[in-house]
């Protein structure tokens, strides 16, 4: 009878091994497809970007690439009269966002960016969480926010015109309000 039982439980590993190397078989497939589509997703994406013209007659400039601690002194002493937003970086280590508002109303602040030639919204998911501020308690004066977020569209050294936009959204009626935007010439992050 032992023996039987032995048979039987050894019977038993081998199906559980069997059911674990098909999984695992079947993950690591479904990766690999994963990995392809997303690629083949990524290089349409970067290729529709590279074929961008920069508007005729354009005075879009690049942001300025770093600060150097002089310079973020400087910023963080600015006095504004109304909201701004200042963008800086580089495709390759992603844009540092000063933004200036005053928070009159409790909600939340946060950047939305457009290819300007197609309107095409760039990395909404990313810039949203990575600039989103909370505004809490109410001020009559201007405050300084940061964020920081890469644009995964383009490529690195490949510029195009894109305008930001600083948007504000009341906690108390849910509305959405643009409240000011300026346009850049940038590059996307490189994979």
């Amino acid at each position: 009878m032992p023996y039987l039982q032995n048979v039987v439980a050894n019977f038993k590993k081998m199906k559980t091994s069997k059911i674990i190397i098909s999984s695992v078989g079947i993950l690591i497939a479904g990766l690999i497809i994963w990995v392809v589509i997303g690629q083949n997703k990524y290089q349409r994406k970067e290729e529709s970007f590279n074929n961008i013209k920069v508007p005729e007659n354009s005075n879009l400039k690049k942001p300025i690439e770093y600060l150097n601690q002089n310079q973020i002194d400087s910023i963080l002493r600015i006095k504004v009269d109304k909201e701004k937003i200042e963008i800086i970086g580089t495709g390759y280590s992603g844009y540092d966002f000063y933004i200036w508002h005053k928070p009159t109303e409790k909600g939340e602040i946060f950047i939305k960016a457009f290819e300007i030639t197609q309107n095409q919204i760039l990395s909404q998911e990313q810039l949203f969480n990575k600039t989103r501020k909370i505004i809490e308690k109410t001020n009559t004066d201007f405050e300084l926010y940061k964020g920081n977020s890469l644009i995964y569209e383009g490529g690195l050294g490949k510029y195009y015109p894109v305008r930001f936009e600083l948007w504000f959204k009341s906690s108390e009626t849910g509305n959405e309000q643009k409240l000011t935007e300026k346009e850049y010439l940038i590059d996307g992050w490189d994979r």
